[in-house]
């Protein structure tokens, strides 16, 4: 578990936008390549933060036994890793002064595992060189942590934002969503937005709260919101086959009942000008 923290100055502008993304798969042959560009260009019309939580990569390579099959295997390089690498920086180069934040999700936790190298390290190494200097470093995060975000102003009116982010756990949800996985979350960690990837469902929830008594007695409504961001990795894409064609094996068609959802989140803050109103205005759209 990790944590990170952003500090924004909101006295000239009091509007926040963060793009909240999750498996870009952006090296497999499913990647909705043209959806995920869209995306991006709306978050750097907005000027919003650029976030990721994991499974930038598919990473499945010839040592992987269990998902990797030639037909599905778009590199042909015999050093995948590099190709991999190199087609990502490619992808996100145009972005990467908008990328605040890179997490790790379970192909790249299986890269780690199995074949003894840190994709993400790799990638932000190279889109470091890209990056305007006037800006902080792109910051890594593990498969689950916080992240915390001050506003502050020139006087001394600071707020918070807190984000519990992981990556996800489990299986595709196909009738729940994953939303068992978000109220056991609830019960545990303590924030403003629990964040998930994985299941490639597109979720918000803002049904939850939380009541308390703060120092001064006054009973406290504080909303729990979660969001599941989807990614970009498209199935049921059709191929008919012809008399000469084999079968291609396809793991989405495979294992997924129903077609998973494509794209991501985007939170939108908005601080109060006014010191006496603390309360910050929160929307999520997907």
């Amino acid at each position: 578990m990790d944590y990170t923290e952003y500090v924004w100055d909101y006295s000239i502008n009091n509007d926040f936008y963060f793009g909240l993304m999750s498996d870009l798969h952006l090296d497999s042959k499913h990647f909705a390549k043209d959806q995920f560009i869209h995306d991006a260009n709306e978050c750097k019309e907005k000027g919003a933060r650029i976030l990721i939580n994991g499974d930038v990569f598919d990473a499945i390579i010839p040592t992987d036994r269990k998902r990797y099959t030639r037909g599905g295997d778009g590199f042909n390089e015999d050093a995948q890793i590099n190709a991999r690498i190199d087609y990502a920086v490619s992808i996100l180069k145009p972005y990467v002064d908008l990328i605040d934040f890179i997490g790790i999700g379970n192909h790249e936790a299986s890269i780690v595992k199995y074949d003894g190298c840190d994709l993400v390290k790799m990638l932000v190494h190279e889109l470091s060189l890209y990056r305007s200097k006037d800006l902080p470093p792109i910051q890594r995060g593990g498969y689950q942590g916080f992240l915390r975000f001050w506003f502050k102003d020139k006087g001394s009116a600071v707020r918070q934002f807190v984000i519990y982010r992981e990556h996800g756990k489990g299986g595709a949800s196909p009738v729940t969503k994953g939303t068992i996985i978000i109220q056991r979350l609830h019960t545990t960690f303590i924030a403003d937005l629990f964040w998930l990837g994985h299941s490639h469902t597109s979720i918000i929830d803002s049904t939850p709260w939380t009541i308390y008594p703060d120092n001064a007695g006054h009973i406290i409504k504080k909303r729990k919101r979660s969001v599941i961001t989807a990614g970009y990795n498209e199935g049921f894409i059709q191929r008919n086959l012809g008399e000469d064609d084999c079968y291609r094996s396809d793991f989405v068609e495979e294992n997924f009942l129903a077609p998973t959802g494509i794209g991501y989140a985007m939170l939108h803050i908005t601080v109060p000008k006014s010191h006496s109103d603390m309360d910050l205005d929160v929307k999520i759209i997907n």
